[in-house]
């Protein structure tokens, strides 16, 4: 049984221990999970001095690290109240099973209230890690596109899409599913496979943008470069549409 003043919330997580750390100890990782599912923490007000006697501050909020072992054990102390709180991660399979335990609660946070705020920072954890997954994934399918078109190798292209994919190469032409998206992958307009280097790639939840430069070589005018930008939706972990904008480069 555990002591009164005593809290203790465990939870399995996506991730592996490494992912989980990470996210205990970047700004981006605690302003992303700390708040629960009420509260927003940016990155901003985040502080972290990651060693024994370092501070550790989220907006008013302080606290003091007693003891890091990476990826396993995070130990802090909040001076305020005099809870000490310590994180556990060890592997479970593919993820990770967490537990956080705190003591000397004071008699006002020893509450039903206090266990469902420690669950909701969980959850929050947990939502967190696993949009960190899907855009983990939708990065790798994209760069499998892309490889895939650097070798022409349409399988390798086709599947990373929906069977109804939809390619628009705005100012060009609409493709609808794979077997018009696999004609256009080989233009006979053209000869050779491009060259392209990616420059940016930005996510926000199901889409993925991406910029760069090519080049490539037409069967009428010969070598030519251009700048393009590409916009991938996804839907169930695959590419569904496809907006290109392509511009000639001198």
């Amino acid at each position: 049984m555990t002591p009164a003043d005593e809290l203790i919330a465990s939870r399995r997580l996506p991730s592996p221990p490494e992912r989980v750390w990470a996210a205990f100890t970047s700004p981006a990782g605690v302003a992303a999970f700390w708040g629960g599912s009420h509260a927003v923490v940016t990155e901003e007000s985040v502080a972290l001095d990651l060693r024994p006697g370092g501070e550790f501050k989220v907006d008013t909020l302080r606290f003091v690290y007693v003891s890091l072992a990476a990826p396993h054990e995070l130990i802090f102390d909040e001076p305020l109240t005099g809870i000490r709180t310590t994180v556990s991660i060890r592997a479970d399979g593919s993820g990770s099973h967490l537990t956080v335990h705190q003591r000397r609660l004071p008699p006002r946070l020893r509450t039903a209230r206090a266990a469902r705020g420690l669950a909701s920072i969980l959850g929050a954890l947990d939502h967190h890690l696993q949009k960190e997954n899907r855009m983990t994934t939708q990065r790798a399918t994209v760069e499998e596109y892309f490889d895939g078109f650097r070798t022409s190798d349409h399988p390798r292209i086709l599947a990373t899409l929906t069977d109804d994919v939809e390619w628009i190469i705005h100012g060009h032409r609409t493709t609808k599913g794979k077997t018009e998206f696999d004609g256009e992958i080989e233009n006979p307009a053209f000869t050779g496979s491009p060259v392209l280097d990616v420059e940016r790639v930005l996510q926000d939840g199901p889409v993925v943008v991406v910029t760069g430069v090519g080049r490539g070589t037409t069967v009428e005018h010969g070598p030519f470069r251009f700048a393009f930008n590409d916009l991938f939706t996804f839907r169930d972990a695959l590419i569904s549409r496809v907006d290109s904008y392509v511009v000639p480069l001198p």
